[in-house]
């Protein structure tokens, strides 16, 4: 299993030091596609190569004197650390350590990674991106792609992901004919490989020999990396002192320790920062002192080989060879959201930019007008409200609610939030809609006139609301009354919101005493009435819960449309749990055009009868994009009753795994790491749940 196909990183060799001049430089890149067959526990390795790749491509311009220049590379190897034949392990001068082994496991699957040699842009799979793989000069950083591998759980297979930045939403790696690529299983015997001919270290260089075309066959060609114990450069900052990948800098600055070995030594700093060195070695090591400038000059750089915005670079040279090390640089954040948003940076809410997601960045810009409120202050009109660690704060009756964003200021210790009047009414005008995040959002003793804590008023049917979304929450609800209710049985006119969400949030639900149907997500248009349907409806790592062991809720929904009118264009739920709520009626129901309902854990102890119904696809539902894999149900009901996975509606065909689904034979919560706390709302899965179910402490 440790055999990996890398020839991405085989590649960035190949490009080290191979030819002086850029052009050339791009031609090698061009030239080196061929395919790569990775398990999921090898995807760490292959982005540390994707990273050792686009790191490579920082080239060293060196002046020889004589009016002449010449282009080396940014690094070299300090040490071979394993060298038996297949697999080399090598540390380079900045402190990284990656794996190299010629052949593989199994068959060989895409994706292929090159670079444009007319644009300098990756291309994947034949076709160009549009990022950079160089930058704006060959000094500067390009674009790093990093890959992923995705379980289609409908297909019981892994396919590939890519993105170029960790703010971006994952894609689907595409062949030719725009089919998801597959990641193979490996096999046991080692593969020929069809690339590199061999590799080894010859005195004080590491020689790989590669075949030119990719095709196991003659013609091949040579590159050379230098081994050069006596160059390094790594930047070791404080595990504590860093957050999001940021070393983050107080307002009297940081320091950190440099191991810098070889002749000369400088350091540059994004504009509007300091950053110094130490001029003496003590131990092959020094002092790099970083913090926010006084001087509107500071932070200009020399070379052109840092992010000008926010990397400190640290450079050091034996003879025409460097070494670089960098890291990222933010000023320290010390008063929990509120300060993130005063400095303009993004609260994150749920999954921006995600597929298989919906979420959202809140800043300044684009939601103005931010208040910090203490205990016993009020909330009664559309805003912005971070509460204070510790406090309570009342939500009045909003109208006409266009706007409003609540979010508890200490991530680690909500705030709440009570709920002492109406609901709350999105307005006839439309708006951006509701977001709530680290709250505790107590409604359990609130008047609901309108059957849901968030409710429609009249308005026309070209009124909607961006957003209802909900992050790390804690959800107390009044008894038989709904999250989001849209109910027009009289009239023609319903608001529509576009995307709705719940994330990391636990909701607890008290009995009814009559079996009113409770739903987190209720439409109901009567006969010809008008609903114009969502973006997306989204339910990741959730607790709901009956309030009371051994009693349960049976008619609970997250989602029940009765109309067709309007369409969901994707559901997600997953990795979610439901304890003691129980689907008589449906779980799901609604026309969908995607639906991925996974991973959930479904646990019941009360003795309530009746078969549980998940899913209805409503007519003009689209079957061939429902993944309905890994769902886990504990019953213990008396009689086994059935869960029954599509009840009604339009179904897939074939339903793989038959459609009613297994009873687990042992409690998940009782395994080992599983617990309860109905008080506090705690279900914690043990062994073997690990993926399944929501995991909230």
């Amino acid at each position: 299993m440790k055999y990996i196909k890398s020839y991405i990183l085989l590649a960035l060799m190949v490009l080290a030091v191979t030819g002086c001049k850029q052009e050339d430089l791009k031609d090698d890149i061009n030239s080196l596609k061929d395919r790569v067959t990775l398990l999921e526990e090898q995807v760490k390795l292959l982005n540390e190569n994707i990273a050792f790749f686009s790191k490579v491509l920082v080239r060293q311009t060196v002046d020889n004197g004589d009016g002449t220049f010449t282009e080396v590379p940014a690094y070299s190897i300090s040490e071979i650390l394993v060298n038996d034949g297949t697999t080399f392990t090598a540390k380079f001068n900045d402190g990284n350590v990656l794996t190299l082994a010629i052949g593989s496991k199994g068959t060989v699957t895409t994706p292929q990674l090159g670079v444009n040699p007319e644009t300098g842009k990756w291309m994947l799979n034949g076709s160009d991106t549009p990022h950079n793989a160089v930058g704006a000069d060959s000094s500067v950083d390009g674009d790093k792609p990093e890959f992923n591998i995705t379980l289609d759980n409908s297909a019981q297979k892994y396919y590939w992901q890519v993105r170029f930045d960790d703010s971006e939403p994952w894609q689907d790696v595409t062949d030719a004919e725009g089919n998801r690529v597959y990641v193979t299983e490996a096999g046991d015997e080692l593969a020929k490989d069809n690339l590199f001919k061999d590799a080894k270290v010859e005195e004080n260089e590491f020689v790989l020999t590669y075949y030119k075309n990719g095709d196991g066959q003659d013609p091949t060609g040579e590159v050379r990396i230098p081994i050069i114990s006596d160059l390094s450069c790594v930047i070791n900052v404080p595990e504590k002192d860093m957050a999001d990948g940021y070393w983050e800098i107080g307002a009297d600055g940081a320091s950190a320790e440099v191991e810098i070995k070889g002749d000369h030594w400088f350091v540059v700093a994004p504009h509007g920062w300091e950053a110094s060195i130490s001029e003496t070695l003590t131990g092959g090591k020094a002092t790099l002192t970083v913090k926010k400038s006084t001087t509107a000059s500071a932070g200009l750089r020399s070379r052109a080989t840092a992010n000008n915005t926010d990397e400190v670079v640290v450079q050091v040279n034996k003879g025409k060879y460097w070494a670089v090390a960098k890291t990222k640089v933010r000023e320290k954040v010390t008063d929990y959201f509120n300060q993130v948003y005063n400095v303009g940076q993004n609260i994150v809410v749920g999954e921006p930019g995600s597929e298989n997601g919906y979420g959202l960045n809140i800043n300044s810009t684009e939601f103005s007008g931010g208040q910090l409120l203490s205990d016993a202050a009020s909330i009664s009109d559309n805003g912005v409200y971070f509460i204070e660690e510790g406090a309570t704060v009342t939500l009045g009756a909003i109208s006409d609610l266009q706007s409003l964003v609540i979010v508890g200021n200490n991530p680690e210790k909500p705030s709440t939030v009570k709920v002492e009047a109406n609901s709350f009414l999105l307005g006839a005008t439309g708006g951006k809609g509701i977001v709530m995040k680290n709250v505790i959002l107590d409604a359990e003793n609130a008047t609901f006139t309108n059957g849901g804590l968030i409710a429609t008023t009249a308005g026309s049917v070209d009124t909607q609301f961006d957003h209802i979304i909900f992050d790390g929450c804690d959800v107390k609800m009044q008894v038989n009354k709904m999250l989001v209710r849209f109910d027009r049985r009289t009239d023609n006119l319903i608001s529509t919101i576009v995307n709705f969400a719940i994330y990391n949030t636990k909701v607890k639900l008290p009995l009814s005493p009559n079996n009113s149907a409770i739903n987190m997500f209720f439409v109901y248009a009567h006969d010809s009435k008008t609903f114009n349907g969502c973006e997306s409806l989204v339910y990741k790592n959730n607790i709901f819960y009956a309030a009371e062991n051994g009693s349960a809720l049976t008619n609970f929904t997250l989602l029940q449309s009765n109309t067709s009118l309007g369409e969901f264009n994707k559901v997600i739920v997953q990795n979610n749990t439901l304890v003691n709520l129980l689907s008589l009626n449906l779980l799901v129901r609604a026309k969908m055009k995607k639906l991925s309902i996974t991973n959930n854990l479904l646990w019941n102890n009360s003795s309530e009868g009746g078969d549980r119904r998940v899913i209805t696809l409503m007519d003009g539902s689209d079957t061939n994009a429902v993944e309905y894999g890994d769902n886990k149900v504990y019953d213990i009901s008396p009689d086994a009753k059935k869960w029954i996975l599509f009840f009604k509606g339009v179904t897939p065909d074939p339903i793989e795994g038959g459609n009613n689904l297994p009873i687990e034979a042992v409690d998940p919560f009782a395994t080992e790491g599983g617990s309860m706390d109905w008080n506090a709302g705690v279900f914690v899965p043990g062994a073997g749940y690990e993926n399944i179910g929501a995991h909230i402490n």
